[in-house]
C-alpha cells in the first residue's frame, strides 16, 4: 500500500485537478463510453469556471493526492441533505490498487465526520470503480439517468451508512 500526501486545495489549486483529469479521463472512460465523447465531457466538466462554481455555488471541496511531490489523483465532496456526497475520485491508472482511493475516502471522511451517510454516483459500466466501491461497503441503492451536456447516461446510486458514534 503507497501512502499519500493528501492536500486540501482552494480554487488557485483546480488547475491541477483539470490536468489530472486530461489523463485521467481518456484513459479510464474511453472504454466505457466511446473515445470522441471523452474532449467535449472533460472540457465542460473539469474547466476552471465550472470546477470554480462546484466550490462557490455548489459547496464542493477537492482535495489532491501526490506521492513524491507527482499529483495522482483527486477527490471532491459535499454535504447536501444529510448525505456525504463524493462527487468525484479519481487516480492516474498506474497507482490503482495502492489503497489511494480508500486514503482518498477516508480524508473525506475524517474531514466532514464519519457520523455521515456517503453516496456517490457511478457509471452502471464501470464495473472496476463499482467493484472498489462495493468493496468499501457501499451497495446500489438506486439506478438513476444522468445528463452531461447533450450525453444520456445510466449510473448507480451507491451508498453507505454513517459510523454510529460511541459515548
Amino acid at each position: 500500500m503507497a501512502n499519500a500526501d493528501i492536500t486540501q486545495i482552494d480554487a488557485a489549486g483546480l488547475n491541477r485537478v483539470r490536468d489530472l483529469a486530461l489523463i485521467i479521463w481518456p484513459a479510464h472512460y474511453a472504454p466505457l463510453i466511446g473515445a470522441d465523447l471523452i474532449p467535449p465531457m472533460v472540457a465542460d466538466m473539469y474547466s476552471l469556471n465550472t470546477l470554480g462554481a462546484d466550490m462557490r455555488e455548489r459547496g464542493h471541496l477537492y482535495w489532491i493526492a501526490s506521492v513524491d511531490g507527482k499529483d495522482i489523483g483527486y477527490a471532491s465532496a459535499y454535504l447536501k441533505d444529510g448525505r456525504l456526497w463524493i462527487k468525484k475520485l479519481y487516480l492516474l491508472p498506474s497507482v490503482r490498487g495502492m489503497g489511494l482511493g480508500k486514503q482518498l475516502i477516508a480524508t473525506i471522511r475524517d474531514h466532514y465526520g464519519r457520523q455521515h451517510p456517503q453516496a456517490l454516483y457511478v457509471s452502471d459500466r464501470n464495473e472496476t470503480a463499482i467493484a472498489f466501491y462495493k468493496s468499501q461497503g457501499f451497495t446500489v441503492e438506486s439506478l438513476e439517468p444522468v445528463q452531461m451536456g447533450p450525453y444520456h447516461f445510466e449510473d448507480y446510486v451507491m451508498v453507505r451508512p454513517g459510523e454510529i458514534a460511541l459515548p
